[in-house]
């Protein structure tokens, strides 16, 4: 009987790859008062969300980050590129992961990116969505606070939604809220919400805006936009 001999031969095993990591894309837009161009802070846009990134790979070591550990890098990332290019208007605004104010890690994550940097908290304002405040309830405005107690400022995204109620806490906490002007003209966002904000110096800052919307906007007390459009 023959034996067959097969020392020689070797298995090979080919392991899955990991996604390619990339690091966000950030696009810098003023934040302009309407009435006169007087500068508020700049706005760092990412051009991909943590949302997005489920099934891939992160910018960080980690295959799988939190949304804690994304907010962090993402701090990091646009205040060294805002240093490295010059881009000094501030506060410095970053859009927070719909998760990072559930993730207790939050408040250290973030203010460790900002060490990282060498920025200080107080020159950057993170704007957390309607939705992840609102889906909180009573429990959000305690998650939010734990930022301010870092020394962040903190905003309202409500582009989307506003269900956030503007309570006493609220409009003593957000320093200001990005909003959509095309709902509050179809009366989807309360009139009454826009005037108790604005009163207490809350800044209005509109998205997708014109110079010349600036009396009409002004008249709903929206006085600020995000890169407003020239008619040319």
């Amino acid at each position: 009987m023959t034996q067959a001999r097969a020392s020689h031969l070797r298995l090979v095993v080919n392991e899955p790859q990991a996604a390619v990591a990339r690091r966000p894309k950030l696009r810098f837009r003023p934040v302009l008062r309407m009435a006169d161009g007087a500068a508020y802070g700049m706005h760092a846009e990412a051009d991909i969300a943590f949302e997005d990134t489920a099934q891939l790979r992160h910018f960080s070591d980690a295959a799988h980050p939190s949304a804690a550990a994304w907010l962090g890098d993402l701090i990091e990332l646009a205040a060294r590129i805002a240093h490295d290019t010059g881009l000094d208007l501030r506060p410095l605004s970053i859009s927070a992961p719909m998760a990072a104010l559930a993730d207790k890690d939050g408040p250290m994550a973030a203010e460790a990116g900002a060490a990282r940097a060498g920025i200080l908290p107080q020159e950057i304002r993170i704007d957390f969505c309607d939705a992840s405040v609102s889906a909180l309830e009573d429990l959000a405005l305690d998650r939010v606070d734990a930022f301010r107690r870092r020394g962040f400022r903190v905003g309202l995204d409500a582009r989307k939604s506003w269900r956030t109620p503007m309570g006493a806490r609220a409009r003593m906490t957000f320093e200001a809220v990005r909003l959509d002007p095309s709902r509050c003209e179809a009366m989807e966002i309360p009139m009454t919400r826009l005037e108790v904000a604005c009163a207490d110096g809350i800044a209005l800052i509109a998205e997708n805006v014109h110079w010349r919307d600036a009396e009409r906007l002004a008249e709903l007390g929206v006085h600020f936009g995000m890169s407003p459009k020239s008619d040319s």
